[in-house]
């Protein structure tokens, strides 16, 4: 008997591939009021069609002479609303749905011990679904040669073009096996532990595998319908028979471990374990086989435990572990500290399926810990951007460069940038910095002529504040750097060497009182500054740098202002007048001409009735927006009266600082232990080519996100060094009227940083270069025009770096001393 017919006639359309026994059942959620399973088929057919070009549909069509009546017929009042909310369209002998990623098709097992293929109900109440429970007649090979077809289907409706040339790993993203759920309670649960709360949306998919030892399954149910169907499916690939997976599951499965903390354990695996060999530079083993727990000890506290042999560790969940999780190489890496001691390991796990089950439940469980809410209140397709944001997808980044057909020449290489290993420390100290640091111990060396007499009283008046913020104009290639109630001026010379100009000095109020200024922005041609005091949010001081005076006071209808951005990028080169703020629950524009404090325009204000926390704001050159929360989301505005476009899912972390292109097609943020590219076009469908602030991205096509962190050794070294975490300071695109973005600078502790965007699209493993400095760095960024110089404010020095200074991470680099100076560090400058 030939069990999976292809090419199948029913009507006008033709089944590509089917399953042609079953029955179809509706699964409600637990806050359902109805019964939470109801057969809507007794006796159906599985299908897949071709419904147009790279489009398919899912068909559940029944028997003929099947006369059950469907709930769903619009018998009953409440089943008509329902009706008007499911993802299918249902004729009265078939349902149909769209197939797609989206409904997350997958196989899983029933308490029956029948084999079930299941997909969401993208449309009805969270947590329902379909299930197919496959005719018993059926092999498994059958069932799996169905599942290839499903996902060839989703790669071409996804990508829009044929499967030929698709990999076996490129259609792994389709495969949702892991997401398989059963009604059971979890395995390894002290019954004590287990409480309404401890129900999760997604289940552990391993402690299913327990069901598979009470399931008795022989390899002769498959030989005749394989034999039959041989001619039919010569042209599959081959494919790992579900009976020889299950068992390879059960006996994989491990018993809970033995000590640890108490709570409830929502994964157990085994996995090999790696510790980081600093002397080497590699990953040594340490132990095989140690079993990988995470366990729930209270609402939003995990721990990550491992227990082996003659090992056991834990630690808490945190963004200082800096995780990494490889899909490629199926390997989580973190890093791990007690007391003194900082350690980075890695734990290999044995199959991919095994990796994505702890990818899963690692991702929401680090969720739940930073945001303090549970992962369902997360839409499903929130849910599964932010697992697609935990992993790296870098064999898909080649295709992804293609499709956005950069010039090789819209980027700078990095072969300045590469380390000589044979550069004997003399010459690499030499080349550090064209210029002279503005250090402690150089202003004491200046008494040649009077105006460097102001450089020193500078330095000795604020001597205990420090360099706080640095802000770098656009148009008088001036650099001004926050000190106290000061604000220090510098300059560029013709040899490129950072030259102290004057300092603006007791900044003060109208009133005379002093100010302690942050959030500097230059404004109308550079002549202007908008300041804030650190203690008074409700108000913005005008700043006349040409006087070196505050000469307005600016309010936004008395609410506190946590940051403001010009109309667009470029404003700071016009004599624009207006510019945009913020409060914790408003986007609004502002305009210094409006007669009295208040300044804020209400025809171009939007207000939120929850408190959405904003912090941080950016702007494209044609004046689109983008706006940054305390809680990690962002979104994207075409017109600030109006509500957002897009709004990006929080991963966990708060967005310190937004930057945007130019033309706003990348948009970079910057948070406490990773930095975040997002690419704001939409790529597929009717929108295709049209960017997120303009239009909202569908449920299916998300923007592309890169998640840019630290290798975790480089992680390790960076804070053995400085003795804090990884804490980034604000990360900005090279700006230029002339060229498109191609490069970003940041900081961390002592360490500058510049990302190269190519090798982040192209994903190379360290796409960063490093410069190590004697103190913190306050925060740094290129000068206008130019990749090339980066004006870099410490707490006591300000210095211009050239970029061919900065080498690949290293242990030599990261541990070294950078107390030794380029020789002209100390010498005095002329003007």
């Amino acid at each position: 008997m030939n069990i999976i017919k292809k090419f199948m006639e029913s009507g006008s359309k033709q089944d590509l591939v089917s399953i042609p026994a079953g029955q179809l059942f509706l699964i409600r959620s637990r806050q359902s009021p109805k019964s939470s399973s109801e057969c809507l088929y007794n006796d159906a057919t599985l299908a897949i069609r071709e419904s147009g070009r790279y489009a398919y549909e899912l068909v559940v069509r029944k028997f003929i002479e099947e006369e059950l009546t469907s709930p769903f017929s619009g018998d009953n009042d409440d089943d008509d609303d329902e009706l008007s909310v499911l993802s299918g369209q249902s004729k009265e002998d078939e349902w149909v749905f769209k197939l797609d990623a989206t409904l997350h098709l997958h196989k899983q097992w029933n308490s029956s011990g029948d084999l079930t293929i299941a997909w969401r109900n993208t449309k009805g109440d969270k947590g329902e679904k379909f299930k197919f429970v496959v005719n018993s007649e059926i092999s498994f090979g059958d069932i799996e040669q169905f599942l290839q077809y499903v996902y060839r289907c989703e790669y071409e409706t996804k990508y829009q073009r044929p499967c030929n040339s698709a990999s076996e790993q490129d259609l792994k993203q389709f495969d949702f096996s892991y997401l398989a759920t059963d009604d059971a309670t979890i395995l390894f649960s002290d019954d004590d532990d287990v409480g309404d709360d401890d129900e999760v949306e997604l289940r552990e998919p391993e402690f299913l595998t327990s069901r598979f030892t009470n399931l008795s399954l022989k390899s002769s149910t498959r030989n005749s319908s394989d034999e039959e169907g041989a001619d039919d499916l010569d042209d599959l690939e081959s494919f790992v028979d579900a009976l020889d997976e299950v068992s390879e599951l059960v006996e994989e499965m491990p018993s809970p471990p033995t000590n640890g903390p108490h709570g409830i354990k929502r994964y157990v695996q085994y996995g090999d374990l790696f510790v980081y060999d600093p002397i080497v530079g590699e990953y040594a083993p340490q132990e095989s086989g140690v079993k990988v727990a995470i366990i729930k000890l209270s609402e939003y506290e995990y721990r990550l435990y491992i227990e082996g042999k003659e090992l056991m560790l834990e630690t808490e969940f945190s963004v200082n572990m800096y995780p990494i999780l490889d899909p490629n190489t199926g390997t989580f890496t973190f890093n791990y500290s007690y007391e003194t001691v900082l350690l980075s390991y890695l734990i290999k796990f044995k199959t991919s399926a095994l990796f994505n089950h702890f990818r899963v439940h690692w991702t929401i469980a680090l969720w739940e810990s930073l945001n303090r809410q549970p992962w369902s209140n997360l839409s499903e397709v929130q849910q599964q951007f932010v697992l697609n944001a935990a992993i790296q997808e870098s064999e898909n980044s080649p295709k992804f460069i293609q499709e956005d057909r950069y010039r090789e020449d819209f980027y700078e290489t990095l072969s300045e940038n590469k380390p000589n290993t044979e550069l004997d420390e003399d010459a690499y100290e030499s080349e550090t910095d064209s210029g002279r640091s503005v250090t402690a111990s150089s202003f004491n060396d200046i008494d040649d002529y009077d105006e460097d007499k102001l450089e020193r009283e500078y330095r000795e008046s604020t001597s205990l504040s420090g360099n706080k913020s640095l802000t770098i104009g656009f148009r008088n290639d001036r650099s001004y750097v926050v000190r106290g109630n000061k604000i220090g001026v510098f300059k560029t010379n013709p040899d490129e060497d950072l030259e102290f100009v004057t300092s603006i000095n007791n900044v003060s109020n109208l009133d005379g009182e002093i100010l302690f200024p942050e959030k500097t922005m230059l404004y109308t041609e550079d002549r202007a500054m908008i300041i804030q005091d650190e203690k008074e949010k409700d108000k913005l001081y005008k700043m006349d740098l040409e006087r070196g005076k505050i000469v307005d006071e600016w309010s936004a209808n008395k609410q506190n202002i946590m940051n403001y951005a010009p109309v667009k990028k470029f404003d700071q080169l016009t004599n624009e007048q207006t510019f945009l703020g913020i409060s914790t629950d408003s986007i609004f524009r502002m305009d210094p001409r409006i007669s009295g404090k208040n300044k804020l325009v209400t025809a171009d204000a939007k207000q939120y009735h929850t408190n959405n926390k904003f912090c941080s704001i950016s702007s494209t050159e044609s004046g689109l927006v983008a706006v940054g929360s305390e809680k990690g989301e962002i979104r994207l505005y075409n017109k600030i009266n109006s509500r957002a476009c897009t709004l990006i899912p929080a991963l966990g972390q708060p967005i310190k600082h937004l930057c945007a292109s130019a033309d706003g097609k990348w948009l970079l943020a910057t948070c406490q232990s990773n930095l975040l590219l997002i690419d704001t076009e939409i790529k597929t469908g009717n929108n295709a080519g049209i960017l997120g602030y303009n239009k909202g991205f569908s449920r299916d096509n998300m923007p592309n996100m890169y998640v840019l962190r630290l290798e975790p050794a480089t992680a390790m070294y960076m804070q053995q060094q400085s003795g804090q975490p990884i804490n980034f300071t604000k990360a900005t695109f090279n700006v230029s009227l002339n060229a498109k973005e191609h490069t970003i600078s940041t900081s961390t502790g002592p360490f500058a940083m510049v990302w190269n965007l190519k090798d982040i699209l192209s994903g190379k493993k360290t796409p960063y270069i490093v410069r190590k400095y004697d103190s913190n760095i306050m925060e740094e960024g290129f000068t206008f025009g130019s990749d090339k110089n980066i004006v870099v404010a410490l707490k006591d020095d300000v210095s211009m770096a050239k970029k061919r200074s900065f080498r690949a991470p290293s242990k030599k680099l990261l541990v070294q001393s950078s107390s030794k100076k380029p020789k002209d560090n100390n010498t005095s400058h002329k003007k």
